[in-house]
């Protein structure tokens, strides 16, 4: 057996039970569904830095620093509540999911409800007192009754997370109990019949977590924001913004992606919820004028490896036509080249194909790290711009790294040299294919 049907062999499973994990699936699908409100607010992010702050148009043309309140209207009404949505949608994916495995009947288990309880639980671990500072004031004021933007948008994050895994599971639990459900008459409509089964149940998870809150606070005087960024939050932002983090990470998409399966998708629901809570902080201090605190965000890792897809497809394809006499594999090349363009690779991946190829193993895989060695020092010594808006996956490549920057040249150009690289670093794997293949159909 080689070396490679031996990892195939160990990763298979490990990426199939990561793949199919209901809990992770159900956070990975919720980062999805968020996705385009997430886009059109970057969107807002980069009128508001190029067109409505921007000096030059202001005094050259037209006056329309008014219109930055758009762009803050539009952030409140998405970034500003992610949380609140992904707690809602997490909790209803899963509780989807066991509908559908037929773990508990529709009637009682409503996903609606289940996605509802999530985010109540979620409000119930916020904390009731906040300390906010008054426009014109320089003393901090102790208010209640109100929700920190702070934890709305991706502070609660985990948070969120947390209530609505665990929330789901015990209300699945306690509504397997024929004894707390609440029959009525056949004529009821099924929406309130719905709603009376999950009375008791919803009753039961709400009092375990607002008491175990309760309880919590009064004994430690901590909230259950503060000990989940301590214990869970920070340590792994931490470990993502590392390079040992970024790294791991990238290796293992590619590897994932070289045997026929989605990396980005396999690790995505560990790696969403710090990545998105750092282009979040990202693209708040980028709109406050402040310094830009992450250098690892997805939007930046891709602008530097997802040159037409996972694995800088595109550079191969014109490696391929640069270099390659392979009749097939230029007809697939001039087939997967508009795909590619926009970013799908999936026409090559698995028609050339790039997958389980020993001929492009290594490029394959080394390409994006050879990439982000070069990006993350640059990021670091300040060289080139951080990211602070997420833009569309099918942009095109060395466009995106302008737009996920807000229109840094270095950053622009970087991405454009990379590019060229990637081309001369497949090229001669490409060569070398061409000579074996020459020499296997030789001996046939």
């Amino acid at each position: 057996m080689s070396f490679s049907d031996k990892l195939s062999t160990r990763l298979m499973p490990l990426a199939a039970k990561m793949a199919n994990q209901r809990h992770l699936v159900a956070i990975r699908d919720s980062f999805i569904d968020i996705m385009p409100i997430i886009m059109v607010n970057s969107l807002f992010i980069l009128l508001n830095a190029l067109v409505f702050t921007n000096v030059k148009i202001n005094q050259s043309w037209l006056d329309l620093r008014p219109l930055s309140n758009l762009a803050t209207m539009v952030n409140n009404g998405t970034m500003g509540f992610m949380t609140i949505y992904l707690t809602f949608l997490i909790g209803y994916r899963l509780a989807t999911h066991y509908v559908s495995v037929s773990k508990i009947e529709a009637k009682y288990f409503n996903p609606i409800h289940a996605g509802i309880l999530s985010l109540a639980l979620a409000l119930i671990m916020f904390p009731l007192m906040n300390d906010v500072i008054p426009l014109g004031a320089e003393q901090s004021v102790e208010i209640a009754g109100a929700y920190m933007q702070s934890l709305t948008s991706s502070g609660g994050m985990f948070v969120g997370i947390i209530a609505a895994l665990l929330g789901t599971e015990l209300l699945l639990r306690i509504s397997q109990n024929k004894k707390l459900r609440i029959s009525m008459p056949d004529g009821v409509p099924p929406a309130v019949s719905d709603s009376f089964n999950s009375l008791i149940p919803e009753a039961i998870v709400i009092i375990i977590f607002a008491v175990g809150t309760f309880s919590f606070v009064s004994l430690t005087g901590m909230t259950i924001p503060d000990v989940v960024t301590k214990v869970i939050s920070s340590p792994l932002q931490f470990a993502m913004q590392s390079p040992i983090g970024l790294f791991s990470v990238e290796l293992l998409t590619q590897i994932f992606w070289f045997f026929g399966l989605h990396g980005q998708n396999i690790v995505s629901s560990v790696t969403s919820p710090p990545m998105l809570i750092a282009i979040q902080q990202n693209m708040d201090a980028f709109a406050a004028g402040l310094p830009i605190p992450n250098i690892v965000t997805n939007p930046w890792i891709g602008m530097y490896t997802l040159f037409g897809g996972t694995g800088a497809i595109l550079p191969f394809l014109i490696a391929i036509f640069i270099g390659s006499k392979q009749k097939n594999y230029r007809q697939v090349g001039k087939i997967g080249l508009l795909p590619s363009l926009f970013n799908i690779s999936e026409p090559i991946m698995f028609s050339l194909p790039v997958v389980m190829n020993p001929f492009f193993v290594i490029p394959f895989i080394c390409v994006p790290l050879i990439n982000l060695a070069i990006a993350y020092p640059l990021t670091v010594m300040g060289l080139v711009a951080k990211s602070v808006v997420i833009p569309p996956w099918t942009l095109p490549p060395i466009i995106t790294a302008w737009v996920t920057t807000a229109g840094d040249i270095p950053a622009t150009l970087l991405a454009a040299a990379l590019f060229i690289l990637d081309i001369f670093i497949y090229l001669p794997f490409v060569l070398a294919s061409n000579q074996l293949i020459k020499k296997l159909n030789q001996t046939q």
